[in-house]
């Protein structure tokens, strides 16, 4: 397989100019520059876990917190670090903006003999996801793929246009990260419009995009020094040696398209219980249901999307049966979505390497782990 299938370049890559730094200090003048123009998405400590969610300004955004990851367990707690971002991902990724888990499409009122419909209006202004990690980053160029190739979704492409990404190089992967196996981080190449790596005082920018470099030329910034580039280079590279989790993707989608069969597939079926966790914090799970709800009175009814889950009984009955009635078949199906489907389909593969399916899951199911067995002894 070669590197194009494994990752997306993005619609907007663009030579990298040298980079620059910022103090830390002033990093709220980048925050509170881009909120003039969009709605910034950035991480927030929030009921003991990091989540995306809309800020106004930098002390709003998570700053100095740690968080530690394994296998159905995630907690936080204060760095004793001068680092900003010293965290990996939290349950929410910018899929809960760009494809939102509950979204209300049209009203309909009864009026007299006949039916007033209400459109759902398109967001008002732009977004910019801020600090999100390069996992993220290319789980929205996965996203991308799905719904803005063939028949568009309007619904992504209203959230999605002029969307700004700000990307926080990764320089402390969780124990259940994998992005450098799945080569999506821990820093991205393209897909981006600013890219930031945390050193000891500053952060160093770099522009991807002209919109990126639009907006670090009205920043106080200077050129960084060699210094401060090589730290940053060994602060990526000490990422990817401190990776919670490998895969050996070479070849994989043929090794478990082949293996259907494979008998571990039978040993999930006992050890998954069905939750649907993997697939709600799944960044680039994009299944969904659409729902009818009318009042009693039978005078207003409301039309929503919600996510839907292919591990539900339910997501595959049809008139007259169910085409994986059992979770071996549907956890099978749900890994080799991530891991082999997409590849024909849109390019790319669906799993970033993010873990996030590993630590929400109850039972700690590895899909890393899973895929290495099922490949076992796989020419």
């Amino acid at each position: 397989m070669d590197s194009s299938s494994k990752r997306d370049k993005g619609p907007d890559a663009a030579e990298i100019p040298r980079p620059v730094v910022l103090r830390k200090q002033d990093l709220g003048q980048m925050v509170d520059l881009l909120f003039t123009e969009y709605d910034v998405i950035a991480p927030v400590a929030e009921d003991a876990s990091i989540v995306l969610k809309k800020v106004t300004c930098l002390q709003e955004i998570a700053t100095g917190w740690r968080d530690m990851q394994a296998p159905g367990r995630y907690q936080i707690e204060r760095d004793k670090s001068d680092l900003y971002f010293g965290y990996a991902n939290g349950m929410t990724s910018p899929k809960s903006f760009l494809h939102p888990g509950r979204l209300t499409l049209f009203e309909a009122f009864r009026r007299g003999d006949s039916f007033e419909v209400s459109e759902s209006p398109p967001p008002e202004r732009p977004l910019a996801f801020f600090a999100i990690h390069s996992c993220d980053r290319q789980a929205i160029l996965v996203l991308d793929r799905t719904f803005l190739t063939d028949q568009p979704d309007r619904y992504y492409v209203q959230r999605r246009a002029n969307a700004m990404v700000v990307v926080a190089n990764c320089i402390r992967p969780g124990n259940t990260c994998f992005c450098a196996s799945m080569e999506t981080g821990p820093r991205p190449e393209t897909g981006f419009d600013i890219r930031m790596t945390e050193l000891a005082d500053e952060f160093l920018l770099e522009a991807g995009t002209q919109r990126g470099r639009d907006v670090l030329d009205r920043l106080p910034i200077r050129d960084a020094t060699k210094s401060q580039v090589d730290q940053a280079e060994r602060l990526i590279t000490a990422a990817v040696e401190n990776m919670g989790r490998r895969l050996n993707i070479t070849d994989l989608p043929r090794i478990l398209m082949e293996s259907l069969d494979h008998p571990y597939w039978d040993i999930m079926a006992d050890w998954c219980i069905g939750c649907t966790n993997c697939t709600m914090v799944c960044p680039t799970c994009f299944c969904n249901d659409v729902r009818d709800i009318p009042n009693v009175r039978g005078d207003h009814v409301v039309r929503e999307r919600v996510w839907d889950s292919c591990f539900a009984r339910q997501f595959a009955e049809v008139h007259g049966g169910n085409f994986r009635p059992n979770l071996k078949e549907r956890y099978r199906h749900w890994c080799c979505h991530k891991l082999a489907y997409w590849v024909p389909q849109y390019g790319v593969m669906g799993c970033v390497g993010c873990g996030r399916c590993l630590t929400w899951c109850p039972v700690g199911i590895d899909i890393s782990a899973v895929a290495t067995r099922v490949r076992g002894e796989h020419p």
